[in-house]
């Protein structure tokens, strides 16, 4: 009789069991969203890295999660509607990047967590209230925004005998503004004369170069905005024809043949990404996850556009690189 008993107590005790995994593998997957200001063909590679990283941590996709895709194709116009439309979804956390990415976001949700992968100077933007503890519905990890700066140091040592060294801002985007104050300051204390050559879309690289050239640019910085990124092939293959060293803060520009990069490396930003997301999803607010910021910066050179454009680097500079694409 105790051993019936037993019997149904344990067949009982394993129903329960397989029901609540039924329950648990039958709960309907949770609703994401990231959208990003950039171009697919120049940004999936990051939404890759995010997607790889849930993976890790135990996501699998249309049983946990659902994911809704949307890309502004670096058109400024495009962001708000396409933020609207990603929050008429509701979903539990959007992932953004850039700063303009973020700002469509908050007009266009006060509620839903926005987790962005690269923003620069989110305190001073209005996006959280501080650093260290966010507030509000805003978190994320940080570009490094002196960048901008320190390249200045970096062209300074590459090319010590330069005198104008340029830069190509995106207008329409709100970050150029601080990405031009910080390289101005830098170029000026390395004793460069700065030149600034501002675009405004994909048409008006031909005038751009061409003005480069006319004003006899020694070096030119391709800042971190989603234009540079969205449009590195075209920028690249000017820059080579020109002859013009261009230097970026994406190591992915330097393989596309820039002459070289420093930077932090995008894909570690939107895998950071995902373990935030991850933490949010398990119930943590966003405004108490602080925003997170890189920890390393790789220099890396294109030997074969360095020889192709004919420069050379002191052994001296040489030491300095992480990485060099012979």
């Amino acid at each position: 009789m105790k051993r019936r008993a037993l019997l149904a107590a344990g067949g009982a005790l394993l129903a329960a069991a397989a029901a609540r995994s039924f329950a648990q593998n039958t709960k309907s997957p949770r609703r994401i969203a990231f959208i990003h200001p950039g171009a697919q063909a120049g940004f999936e590679y990051l939404f890759d890295s995010f997607r790889a990283e849930l993976k890790r941590l135990g996501y699998v996709e249309g049983r946990d999660l659902v994911i809704d895709v949307r890309w502004g194709e670096t058109r400024p116009e495009r962001l708000a509607p396409l933020a609207a439309e990603i929050v008429a979804l509701n979903p539990a956390v959007i992932v953004t990047a850039t700063s303009a990415g973020v700002a469509a976001c908050r007009s266009a949700t006060s509620t839903i967590p926005i987790v962005f992968a690269t923003a620069a100077s989110p305190v001073e933007q209005g996006f959280v209230a501080s650093l260290r503890r966010p507030g509000g519905t805003v978190t994320g990890v940080l570009v490094y925004l002196a960048i901008a700066e320190k390249i200045s140091e970096v062209a300074r040592e590459a090319f010590p005998r330069a005198k104008r060294f340029a830069i190509l801002v995106h207008e329409p985007d709100p970050v150029h503004k601080l990405i031009l104050e910080t390289f101005l300051s830098g170029a000026r204390r390395h004793k460069f004369e700065p030149m600034v050559v501002r675009v405004a879309r994909t048409e008006d690289l031909d005038r751009a170069f061409k003005e480069l050239v006319e004003r006899k640019a020694d070096v030119l910085y391709l800042p971190d905005l989603a234009f540079g990124t969205s449009n590195r092939r075209q920028v690249v293959e000017r820059a080579l024809k020109a002859r013009l060293p261009l230097l970026s803060g994406q190591a992915d520009t330097t393989v596309a043949g820039a002459l070289l990069s420093y930077g932090t490396p995008r894909e570690e930003n939107f895998r950071r990404v995902a373990a935030l997301v991850d933490k949010i999803l398990r119930g943590a607010k966003p405004g108490e996850l602080p925003v997170e910021q890189p920890d390393r910066v790789e220099l890396i050179v294109n030997m074969k556009t360095a020889k192709a454009i004919g420069v050379s680097f002191s052994p001296a500079f040489m030491t300095r690189v992480d990485k060099a694409i012979e």
